[in-house]
């Protein structure tokens, strides 16, 4: 893909010399984001470990999703958070806020209201 002579990158050049070339976006901005302020990575954390609870068993999954039902939720289940996506890391924390209500009903429901409880009042403080 980026080798001296035979890439895309050399060939593209070659038919036009003035192009500017940029390795993907996606991997700059997820590098450039790995050394961010605590907080935001303690918040995101948080994040994945509240989706993780939910998401990690297809019976949890399955009960969320029908409660969001029975609560006439605009969405019916959490997102998961993929590393290399820097997109994805705000889609997750929106999505996570937008079911709050649902997240509380259903920690209370399935009696996991202690850690995860924490971890919710914390996001919500930040």
């Amino acid at each position: 893909m980026s080798g001296i002579h035979t890439s895309l990158v050399t060939k593209v050049k070659s038919v036009a010399p003035l192009v500017q070339w940029t390795h993907c976006s996606i991997h700059r901005e997820a590098l450039a984001v790995k050394g961010l302020d605590e907080c935001l990575k303690n918040t995101l954390d948080d994040t994945v470990k509240i989706v993780n609870l939910i998401k990690a068993r297809p019976k949890n999954s399955r009960l969320f999703g029908v409660l969001c039902h029975e609560m006439v939720s605009e969405h019916k289940q959490l997102l998961l958070h993929c590393e290399v996506r820097w997109l994805s890391r705000g889609k997750v924390m929106s999505r996570l806020f937008e079911l709050l209500d649902e997240l509380m009903v259903s920690f209370r429901r399935e009696s996991l209201m202690g850690k995860t409880c924490k971890l919710l009042l914390r996001q919500c403080d930040q």
